[in-house]
């Protein structure tokens, strides 16, 4: 299978961690399951991990909730060191697709989120806009953001064009979210986020109704609330490339409710805009249940650097919102398109996040961070990487070369090229907004609550 991006990363030498080959399960395969406490034979799980064999009664119990910390001080042990730089990224001569801004991106996947083959065929999803948009309206790109993706089977990136038309779906236009495929029904279902009022019908329709502070970092744009959404539609492969038709009913499927995660009205105003996005669709392998993990802000902590990883469960053919299962204290206001892979010795929750979002009285770098839980539970503790939660940040020479992370299962991760290289300097390019493509990726590698870079394949 081929599934990489062309762009140049001068190789760095693997650190003394030594990756974990994945074990992943999918509807159709065998999950590994973490490693459980044995009895003194080493035949038979025990029921918990504390050795005394002695267990309390399940009717001994009490309703409520708990969240994982991410705390002001975890981030206070900080240090960027190599083991946890990303390479310094050279991007190719030529544009993924001329004319166009790609930004964040994910592959059409398989419930076990190994990249999906479709007759030979793997797809790239993305967020995008025209360059000529941009400069006609005088929008940011990401205002313009239009679904749009791409095919391969070789390693040359084909477009495929428009998924939908920005009022074709919910929201005066859609931010990112995940797509996966069903093999057996041939669908593939579109998760996002409805961006914008939801009575506007387009960009120009969706202007605030009332001033908003010029702190608010919303300022001047259209409507920046948010909700969660998704369509379903049939895919088709031949030679020529992938196609998709029978687009069903674009539905909401969770607003924020106040309580647990912020409206856009209790949200408190900063350098980062609301958030209640990214849904990312995922299958536990120990339980069966289908989740969607989101980013958002906490209702119930003081803002504006509360952001959470914001957990729904389906129930039947229902949507349930949950709690979050990881907290911001005071450290960011964004933890942005969070995910999870599975090893045998656990789960690892990966996310991105902004320098510029870290609250007063933290630092933290651009780049990609991760918890790790040691029971694979969801819903369990989850522990900040590395001890405070940085695995792989851009170059300090280089702070803003790269966003927006997704971890694959065998440890490679994607991201988008901002300004790299000299790009920025270049005549050339004086009316491009930013680079706008996929950068090549790089590969991490965790050991328990340690991960670190590992790899950088120039040949991805």
């Amino acid at each position: 299978m081929v599934f990489g991006f062309s762009g140049i990363s001068p190789r760095q030498s693997a650190t003394t961690f030594i990756p974990v080959t994945v074990a992943f399960i999918s509807l159709c395969a065998t999950f590994a399951t973490p490693a459980v406490a044995q009895n003194e034979n080493g035949d038979e799980p025990m029921a918990h991990a504390d050795q005394s064999g002695m267990e309390t009664p399940s009717a001994f119990t009490f309703s409520g909730h708990m969240a994982s910390i991410w705390a002001k001080s975890d981030v206070e042990g900080l240090h960027q060191d190599t083991h946890v730089t990303m390479p310094l990224m050279i991007h190719p001569e030529g544009f993924f697709e001329e004319g166009v801004y790609v930004w964040d991106a994910w592959p059409i996947r398989n419930p076990d989120g190994t990249v999906a083959e479709i007759d030979g065929w793997v797809v790239k999803v993305g967020l995008s806009a025209e360059w000529e948009e941009v400069e006609e309206t005088g929008w940011e790109f990401f205002t313009l953001s239009t679904w749009r993706y791409w095919y391969t089977r070789d390693g040359e990136w084909q477009p495929g064009g428009i998924i939908f038309e920005r009022e074709e779906a919910l929201g005066s236009r859609q931010w990112a979210g995940s797509t996966f495929y069903d093999p057996e029904t041939q669908e593939v279902t579109f998760y996002y986020t409805a961006t914008g009022r939801p009575d506007a019908e387009s960009i120009d329709d969706d202007m605030p109704d009332r001033p908003i502070s010029i702190h608010n970092e919303a300022a001047g744009r259209p409507s920046t609330e948010q909700r969660l959404a998704m369509v379903t539609a049939s895919v088709s492969a031949s030679d020529d490339g992938i196609a998709f038709s029978d687009f069903g009913e674009h539905e909401i499927i969770a607003e924020a409710d106040g309580k647990l995660y912020d409206t856009i009205e209790t949200y408190l105003a900063s350098d980062a805009v609301y958030g209640f996005r990214d849904p990312e669709y995922m299958v536990d392998p120990y339980t069966g249940k289908e989740h969607i993990l989101f980013t958002a802000n906490a209702a119930g902590v003081p803002g504006p650097y509360n952001g959470v990883v914001g957990l729904l469960t389906k129930n039947e053919d229902e949507w349930e919102l949950e709690p979050p299962i990881i907290v911001s204290m005071g450290v960011t206001s964004q933890l942005e398109r969070p995910h999870v892979i599975y090893r045998e010795d656990g789960a690892y929750l990966f996310f991105s996040t902004h320098d510029f979002t870290f609250g007063p009285e933290v630092h933290g770098p651009r780049g990609l961070y991760g918890f790790y839980s040691p029971t694979g539970s969801l819903k369990g503790r989850w522990i900040p990487l590395n001890e405070h939660g940085l695995v792989a940040a851009n170059p300090q020479e280089a702070m803003d070369q790269t966003y927006s992370y997704l971890v694959l299962p065998d440890g490679l991760v994607m991201s988008y090229l901002n300004y790299t290289y000299g790009f920025d300097a270049d005549p050339e390019h004086d009316e491009r907004s930013f680079y706008g493509g996929p950068g090549p990726m790089f590969r991490i590698a965790v050991d328990g609550s340690t991960a670190t870079v590992s790899e950088a394949e120039n040949e991805r």
